[in-house]
């Protein structure tokens, strides 16, 4: 032993000497002494056990792990001995080690605690809390001696700390097992398997042979059994039922019902993990199939608030931790050469997003649609108020400044689209893109311009900024005096005219407050009508909902124009049009029939998803094949039938 000032260190070497847990005192306090002579020049901290009041040092050491339970004083003939807790874990440890070569070998219960050895040095727990406990997590120490207690009688039996708790299953689990092989007992108590579970015999067969014979996986089949749980139940019911008859328990009978009683913790244990297991990959099943549904690009707060169809959070069906450890595996795992399934692509360094490897074409496709209505209409009303004043901007003549200006414009009024485009993974998916209509992104290796991919031309957005300018625009002579009449000189400024913005500013005022009042009287005369009260509480609620369902930078009607070209797949203008029709009728008349009964307060969110469910998987649109782009378009309709309603 390497030389040590440690005192609980010196008392376990001592004690393993002796081959006793107890030590007298003044045996014990004089070795300390002889030790630290001899060692002192080894090691400093020993110098305290050298000098007279060495003993005082001592006392303060031993009733130090006294308090920690590592050590107890007690008198034996008169004499105060030291007994050491650490010794007695060790002791028991080699007990089971006996037992994983013996099978027959008892396990260790409280009338084989040596006498004079108090009841403090044990640690009473409950048996099923404490395997628990230690099958979630477990510290290997010497320093605990627990006795496990179980419930309905069953002796309790001695656990050190320093064993593993697979240790003690796996031992109750080979007692049992060693039962179970004898001739008698096998036949006796496999018949009884099969005839409380008739029909299901060559089942019970395989099950009962597969642990009888195969000792060394026990523990391995009860982690991974799944639906043979019942037939566990049943066996360990049936063993404890004969055991229980007997009037006087022997030693090897308590064995076998103590070993029943660890295996049926044993295995609520790993049922109970078996459920939460299902429970959890079942919620991230749903989770996959929420993250093919519309908008199609999801935030990481929008993930955590991600729900099951009856409106529990997914986050508490499984930990944060595990969502997060999900997603890495999601956006990793790939086979050689392709991408994951799930990518991630960031607007901006703080705001990334989650998009399913499949829906980036599809979506980049309805964004580019809304982008170009958006950034025409925004450019030929700058270009018109521009022109107004007879000034012109560089992207109105030259190409490369058109191209910037569609770039600033695109990142500001779609930035999901711009992320993408900038995405590192947009360039191999669209070279793998085979889907009908395909988009063509790339040219020479480098996306194409943006007047290309938008459709837009800057000849066209010029033509009608100027077609909305007055006629005279037009004629160079009467354009050129009147740009030098209107034209204001920059320092000059027109005092004059504030009284008069002020007058016209006032009577503006007036006819605002009169235009108030008028509304106002109106909302008092509708509250006294329950009807136009209850339609407008309703189209309240249809545009808290519509600020939900549509992103800031769109519109309803966009974002159904959008989800229509996605669900409604049919050829031909007149085909597309009355399947379009037929699909909103059907609407119509399903929401018309709800809002008979429905309360206005009740017109939430989650109402118009689950009536959304309810509708698209009726068997009128069964046929249609993109149900969450139909689902989504639902929701959209809905509210604006709502939000429509009349006064």
């Amino acid at each position: 032993m390497a030389t040590t000032a440690n005192i609980l260190t010196l008392l376990k070497y001592y004690t393993s000497k002796q081959k006793s847990p107890f030590v007298e005192y003044n045996e014990f306090a004089d070795y300390i002494h002889r030790y630290a002579q001899h060692h002192m020049s080894e090691n400093a901290d020993l110098v305290v056990y050298c000098g007279a009041s060495y003993l005082e040092t001592l006392d303060e050491e031993i009733q130090h792990l006294v308090g920690q339970k590592q050590a107890v004083i007690t008198s034996i003939h008169n004499k105060d001995h030291i007994l050491v807790v650490p010794y007695l874990v060790e002791h028991y440890a080699a007990i089971y080690r006996s037992i994983e070569t013996t099978v027959t070998v008892p396990y260790p219960i409280y009338s084989d605690i040596p006498k004079n050895c108090p009841t403090s040095i044990l640690t009473q727990v409950s048996a099923l809390d404490t395997i628990y406990e230690l099958l979630d997590k477990q510290e290997l120490s010497d320093r605990i001696l627990y006795t496990l207690v179980f419930d309905k009688g069953v002796p309790s039996i001695l656990f050190p700390s320093n064993v593993s708790v697979q240790v003690l299953i796996s031992s109750a689990l080979a007692k049992l097992q060693h039962l179970l092989a004898k001739g008698e007992s096998h036949d006796y108590f496999l018949k009884k398997l099969s005839i409380s579970n008739p029909g299901k015999e060559l089942s019970i067969k395989s099950f009962f042979t597969q642990f009888v014979t195969k000792p060394e996986a026990a523990l391995d089949v009860i982690k991974d059994t799944g639906e043979t749980f019942y037939y566990w139940s049943q066996l360990f019911y049936f063993i404890k039922q004969d055991y229980t008859k007997l009037k006087d328990f022997t030693p090897e009978d308590m064995n076998i019902l103590q070993a029943v009683a660890i295996a049926e913790i044993a295995t609520s244990y790993y049922k109970s993990k078996a459920s939460e297991r299902q429970v959890k990959n079942e919620a991230f099943e749903l989770l996959d199939r929420l993250l093919k549904n519309p908008p199609y690009y999801h935030s990481m707060a929008d993930i955590l608030k991600m729900k099951d169809p009856t409106g529990v959070l997914l986050l508490g069906q499984y930990k944060e931790d595990e969502l997060k450890a999900h997603l890495d595996f999601l956006t990793t795992d790939a086979q050689a050469n392709e991408l994951p399934n799930l990518l991630i692509f960031k607007v901006s360094e703080d705001e990334g997003y989650f998009i399913c490897k499949e829906k980036v074409m599809p979506l980049i496709i309805r964004l580019t649609n809304d982008a170009r209505v958006l950034i025409r209409e925004s450019l030929v009303k700058q270009w018109y108020k521009v022109l107004l004043d007879f000034e012109t901007l560089p992207e109105m003549k030259e190409t490369a400044a058109f191209e910037r200006c569609l770039e600033r414009e695109l990142s500001s009024c779609e930035p999901i689209l711009y992320g993408l485009l900038n995405s590192t993974f947009l360039s191999v998916i669209a070279f793998d893109d085979r889907t009908p209509g395909r988009v063509a992104l790339y040219r020479d290796g480098m996306l194409v311009p943006f007047s290309e991919m938008l459709m837009l031309s800057r000849a066209e957005i010029y033509a009608d900024a100027r077609i909305k300018l007055p006629f005279w625009y037009g004629v160079p002579v009467i354009s050129w005096i009147m740009k030098l009449l209107t034209k204001k000189p920059a320092a000059k400024k027109t005092v004059k005219k504030a009284p008069q913005k002020t007058a016209t500013r006032t009577l503006t005022d007036e006819e605002r407050a009169v235009e108030t009042e008028k509304v106002r009287k109106l909302d008092t005369a509708d509250s006294f009508d329950p009807k136009k009260s209850r339609k407008r509480e309703l189209r309240k609620a249809a545009s808290d909902v519509e600020k939900i369902l549509v992103p800031a930078e769109s519109t309803l009607d966009r974002e159904l124009e959008s989800f229509v070209g996605e669900w409604n797949d049919r050829i031909g203008k007149r085909n597309h049009d009355n399947l379009t029709e037929d699909v909103n009728n059907l609407i119509r008349d399903y929401l018309r029939k709800t809002l008979r009964s429905l309360r206005s307060e009740a017109f939430t969110y989650d109402r118009i998803k689950s009536l959304a469910e309810s509708l698209v998987s009726s068997p009128s649109m069964m046929q249609i094949k993109n149900h969450p782009a139909l689902k989504h378009y639902i929701e959209l309709y809905m509210v604006k039938l709502v939000k429509n309603l009349p006064a």
